[in-house]
């Protein structure tokens, strides 16, 4: 494997390379060996993501400026990105092991779906970021590290993983973490120093216990030095300020119907605000008669008579007379098994579509 650095301009004489060009360059330079990128982008996406060193055990290392959207998206354990400056939306998106260091802001949704590895961000992160962490028990915890504040609708259905947000320079915010965080979160911890407010029912605010204190501690050092602000410590370290977010011990035993979230929960005349009446009744997908979206169809040229689809149907829609075989529409859901099984390619499913004129 080469240690060379290899640089990589992106705009020259005012000709931007392509996302899907620089892609391709930095998976040609992979194939050759090397594992150090410098990279000049002018907002290409997914620089950093899903990338292996050609031998699979090297690390690989991405410094990147001015990068677009979805920085490191499904990054892997072995890689390191560090954006010099600012990042927008979706930085580590889905990531899946990869360190990420951002030496600026973020935008929208960062650590979104995040499933392994660290982000670290040296700045404000916008709304929606760490929604969907989670966590599979058989891999490391991930963890979202925010020295400043994070937008509206944070960590909203959160399953597992550990954020940090440190609430430096924010004593004026009226909330670090924005309005209508938590939302549906249903795992994984949050740590944050500093005001909160407008936060789901669903989760509880705790005071730090020596566990959470020697976790921050520690990760407090190497978050700070990774983005360069290790003097911050003495600022940050008094944990008095800070307190644990988990989701709440009972939040089980109390569903909610969608009638109750509705009107006594939802945002009226939001963004998904209704333009009909809503009865407020769930009703189930069509799968029987005119609702269906797939039939089947029988042309029984070739038919041999096994049954082999009456046999085979769950729902025992088919039905037989004189060799001649149908489907009963108030049965039948469409599935195609009687399709995959016939040995003479008697049925066909097709589709049901109505057009509205």
């Amino acid at each position: 494997m080469s240690n060379e650095t290899i640089k990589i301009q992106t705009l020259n004489n005012n000709n931007r390379m392509s996302t899907q060009e620089l892609l391709q360059l930095i998976t040609s330079k992979l194939e050759e060996g090397y594992t150090n990128f410098d990279i000049d982008a002018s907002g290409q996406h997914n620089i950093g993501g899903s990338s292996w060193a050609k031998d699979r055990k090297s690390e690989l290392l991405f410094t990147l400026r001015n990068p677009g959207q979805r920085v490191g998206a499904m990054a892997m354990k072995g890689t390191k990105i560090v954006v010099e400056g600012s990042a927008p939306a979706d930085v580590g998106w889905l990531n899946s092991g990869a360190t990420i260091v951002v030496k600026g802001d973020c935008g929208d949704t960062a650590a979104h779906c995040a499933a392994g590895g660290k982000i670290y961000a040296a700045g404000r992160v916008g709304t929606r970021s760490g929604a969907l962490m989670k966590h599979d028990p058989k891999f490391e915890v991930p963890e979202f590290w925010v020295l400043k504040n994070t937008g509206s609708f944070g960590f909203e259905f959160m399953g597992g993983g550990t954020a940090v947000v440190c609430g430096y320079e924010c004593e004026d915010l009226p909330s670090v973490l924005g309005n209508r965080s938590c939302v549906g979160m249903v795992g994984g911890t949050i740590y944050v120093r500093g005001k909160i407010d407008d936060i789901a029912e669903c989760v509880s605010i705790n005071a730090l216990n020596q566990e959470d204190i020697d976790f921050l501690s520690q990760g407090l050092v190497k978050f700070l030095n990774e983005i360069e602000k290790s003097n911050l410590y003495d600022k940050l370290s008094d944990w008095t300020e800070w307190k644990k977010i988990i989701p709440a011990q009972n939040q089980a035993k109390t569903r909610m119907s969608v009638k109750d979230f509705r009107k006594n929960h939802w945002v009226e005349n939001g963004i998904f605000g209704d333009f009909i009446h809503d009865d407020f009744v769930v009703y189930p997908m069509p799968s029987t008669g005119e609702g269906r979206v797939h039939v089947p169809n029988w042309n029984g040229a070739n038919c041999i008579d096994c049954k082999i689809c009456l046999n085979n149907c769950p729902e025992s829609a088919i039905e037989t007379n004189d060799k001649q075989y149908s489907s009963n529409d108030n049965k039948c859901i469409g599935c195609g098994i009687c399709e995959a099984v016939c040995p003479k390619k008697c049925w066909t499913i097709v589709s049901d579509r109505k057009e509205i004129s």
